[in-house]
């Protein structure tokens, strides 16, 4: 096991650089599913628990594979107050939370997610080597051990409401709070006044919906934090790109179907590529 993947990813981030990983459901077998992503070119995955069925043990199986393939692993948690601790002290390295609209809500989270000081997080490190990466539990010093998992945790509430964007810049001010990753047709929703006749992609690329994004890349610039994004075409996440997004959920795996992203992180790669 490499130590710090989840650290590092966050200061690649940090540095401007850009991130691609994509959504994982049920059907899959995890080590070859995760070792494909790999092949492909994506760098984190994310294992959905909000729209999808993937049991407790083969997540734990996922987080076996993300230490072997050195790959971030994340998972989208049911609900906001849905109890997510015994995914990160199995070793998960980071959440994305949805409906996530307050600083109270998301102030909930920092201190579930992270140890003292930053949070309140109860102490279950023996009960995993993936959380702490192998490091032997009696020779390093414990408070260095909680410091490592703290730096290695990444959170995103998701940005899906009107009132999370007017919340937005005290949301990004809490620290630990990574950054936060739009659901546009959540966001669309929310919004209203949609057209009855538009497809999904038709309903986040109004110039209402252009706007709101647009305005959330900015808030996260202001705060030093990072803006993610899914659901969007690669040529509508080039134009993120270029308004500042870094963090891009591309596409879905359920039932095996990897080989159905091959052309999508493609292009979506070369469009931001130039970007």
């Amino acid at each position: 096991m490499v130590l710090n993947e989840a650290y590092n990813m966050k200061m690649k981030m940090q540095a401007g650089e850009k991130v691609y990983g994509t959504l994982i459901g049920p059907g899959n077998v995890p080590e070859k599913t995760v070792r494909a992503l790999r092949d492909l070119g994506f760098d984190f995955f994310m294992v959905d628990l909000e729209h999808s069925l993937v049991n407790k043990e083969t997540i734990w199986e996922y987080i076996r594979t993300s230490r072997k393939t050195d790959m971030p692993a994340m998972i989208r948690v049911e609900d906001k107050a849905a109890y997510f601790r015994r995914y990160i002290d199995a070793g998960v390295n980071g959440l994305m939370l949805p409906q996530v609209d307050t600083v109270e809500e998301a102030a909930q989270i920092v201190n579930k997610a992270y140890f003292p000081p930053i949070g309140n997080r109860g102490t279950g490190i023996g009960l995993s080597p993936y959380v702490i990466d192998g490091q032997d539990l009696a020779k390093v010093p414990f408070l260095s051990l909680t410091e490592y998992v703290n730096n290695n945790t990444v959170i995103f509430p998701q940005t899906e409401s009107l009132e999370n964007i007017r919340n937005l810049p005290h949301i990004l001010s809490l620290e630990g709070i990574t950054g936060t990753v739009v659901g546009p047709y959540d966001l669309a929703l929310n919004i209203g006044g949609v057209d009855s006749k538009a497809v999904g992609t038709e309903m986040v690329a109004t110039p209402v919906m252009e706007e709101k994004m647009k305005r959330v890349a900015e808030i996260c610039q202001k705060a030093g934090k990072i803006a993610g994004i899914g659901g969007q075409t690669p040529k509508a996440l080039a134009r993120r790109a270029k308004e500042g997004y870094q963090f891009f959920l591309i596409g879905s795996v359920v039932d095996g179907n990897v080989e159905n992203l091959r052309p999508v992180i493609k292009e979506a790669k070369a469009l931001i590529g130039q970007v």
